[in-house]
């Protein structure tokens, strides 16, 4: 078995003065929710041995701050433009080129292929990821290449305004 956690962006600003929609920096709610998230995904479990992130600007920063707050190593991390406003299928192909010692792979993209994924792998979570969601996904399979349809559970999902509360967050 291997387990998946899909992960969206934080919130981003659409009042910056980049010039591309790549380039939107987080805002100041993203720059929260992101430290908060990574807290939890620390206390839900599992932790991650790899990490890929959409080289979105939005989508890097969070994954550095969620990296931060779960002190996870650098080495851990791969990047790839593949993710950014990636359909099902580009995602799946990424999933399926991790490694087989690889065991929890965090992937931190963009809707609405997160969602999109979520709910191919698993269609009764019927996932609708806001951002900073996140959904740990148990895969029915035993090398990554053999990803299909409906072959997951949904371990937990979790995001930002959800009520949860950790001792010492926020």
């Amino acid at each position: 078995m291997k387990t998946l956690i899909l992960a969206r962006h934080a919130k981003s600003s659409w009042t910056s003065d980049v010039s591309t929609d790549f380039e939107r920096p987080l805002n100041n709610r993203g720059m929260r929710d992101a430290p908060e998230m990574a807290a939890r995904l620390g206390a839900h479990g599992p932790i991650p041995d790899a990490v890929i992130s959409s080289t979105a600007t939005r989508a890097l920063v969070t994954t550095r701050l969620l990296m931060t707050g779960l002190a996870l190593e650098s080495r851990l991390l791969e990047t790839t433009e593949n993710i950014y406003e990636a359909p099902v299928q580009a995602l799946l192909e990424t999933i399926g080129n991790l490694k087989v010692s690889c065991q929890t792979a965090l992937i931190v993209g963009h809707n609405p292929g997160m969602s999109s994924t979520g709910n191919y792998l698993c269609p009764e979570a019927a996932l609708q990821m806001p951002t900073c969601a996140m959904a740990c996904l148990d895969l029915d399979i035993e090398n990554w290449s053999d990803v299909y349809r409906d072959c997951a559970t949904l371990r937990w999902y979790d995001y930002p305004k959800n009520q949860i509360k950790l001792s010492g967050s926020r």
